[in-house]
């Protein structure tokens, strides 16, 4: 039988263990509960985010374009409009053109050697001169930079929804591409008139020149050039770190300038990891907050247009924009109609 002193321990260690017992509780409940308040404060801001004026988005803008741009880095963003409307909402291009590609370019070349470059894309593509000097301006940065290419790069580009095409081509120069897990990049192949290059060539092969309308065998034959052009500017700006050791140097550049492809297929991480690109999934919140800030101001501007114009009298928000007018129509772009 047990003692009295023994009772005495063993309520002791019973007392202990329920107190024990509640605080774990006590703990769990509180830490499920601040759980819960965070969740609910989180879908409060982005609802608030989705119903967002356009000051606000534009407040957002700047606030993640100072954290992103620090003294040594520079932020080189190619942030279209990508509705169906043809129309340029907030002076926003629709695609890559020479006027946006003129000022890339001039920033990139400008730089200190030394400086690393963020690149942000949210492209379905453009012109494929502009891309081409886009991705050459990086292309020479990068050399000029005394540094470990695949341990420290300095080129870095972020693709945290869609970069096709031309924007592709931009992220094939970048030393590392990052995009979301639910990204995806796209084929580099030209589009000219209005289709694949390589459509001209079967529409050929099947009918033969006699049967084919004059001009369409004449667009066959720039068609076949600008086939050349794109092989050729594939091979010169995909990087080093995008080229898989156990392969031909230029499979990744002759694959995705093919033709074989579908121009709008969608290349996801894993499917460019496995061509031996240089791929990371994990995209800093400051560059989701960017993108998405300027995809708001894209979509508000018309609605605050409307506001300034009913109410011409309202003193504009500090930082505004708004004695620029919007670009209703899409700037002057390249005569030829070369496309990527």
């Amino acid at each position: 039988m047990l003692d009295f002193t023994d009772q005495t321990v063993l309520i002791g260690v019973g007392m202990a263990a329920l107190i024990l017992v509640l605080l774990i509780v006590i703990v769990v409940m509180f830490v499920s509960r601040r759980q819960h308040v965070s969740d609910e404060q989180q879908v409060a801001k982005l609802r608030r985010k989705r119903v967002a004026r356009y000051e606000d988005a534009k407040r957002d803008y700047d606030k993640f374009r100072k954290k992103v741009e620090t003294a040594n880095t520079l932020l080189i963003e190619f942030i279209h409009d990508l509705g169906d409307e043809f129309i340029g909402r907030d002076s926003a291009q629709q695609q890559i053109v020479f006027d946006e590609a003129f000022e890339a370019v001039a920033s990139i070349r400008q730089a200190n050697p030394r400086s690393k470059i963020v690149v942000v894309l949210h492209t379905l593509g453009g012109y494929a001169r502009p891309a081409h000097m886009i991705a050459l301006a990086l292309k020479q940065h990068i050399k000029q930079a005394k540094h470990s290419s695949k341990r420290d790069p300095h080129v870095t580009a972020y693709v945290p929804y869609v970069a096709m095409s031309g924007g592709a081509m931009i992220a094939l120069a970048a030393e590392k591409v990052v995009m979301d897990p639910t990204a995806s990049l796209g084929p580099i192949d030209t589009i000219y008139g209005g289709f694949p290059t390589e459509t001209y060539r079967d529409l050929l092969d099947k009918k033969g020149p006699l049967a084919t309308q004059d001009v369409l065998v004449m667009l066959a034959h720039e068609a076949e050039k600008y086939d050349r052009y794109a092989d050729r500017i594939a091979r010169e700006i995909v990087h080093t770190n995008h080229k898989d050791a156990n392969k031909d140097p230029n499979f990744l550049a002759d694959y995705l300038s093919s033709g074989e492809l579908s121009h709008s297929e969608a290349i996801s991480p894993d499917a460019a990891a496995k061509l031996g690109m240089n791929i990371a999934t994990k995209i800093p919140a400051d560059i989701y907050g960017l993108v998405d800030a300027r995809i708001r101001m894209i979509h508000t501007r018309l609605e605050f247009e409307e506001r300034r114009s009913a109410n011409p009298d309202s003193a504009p928000a500090e930082g505004d924009d708004a004695e620029k007018s919007i670009d209703h129509l899409i700037r002057e772009s390249l005569r030829g109609g070369i496309r990527l």
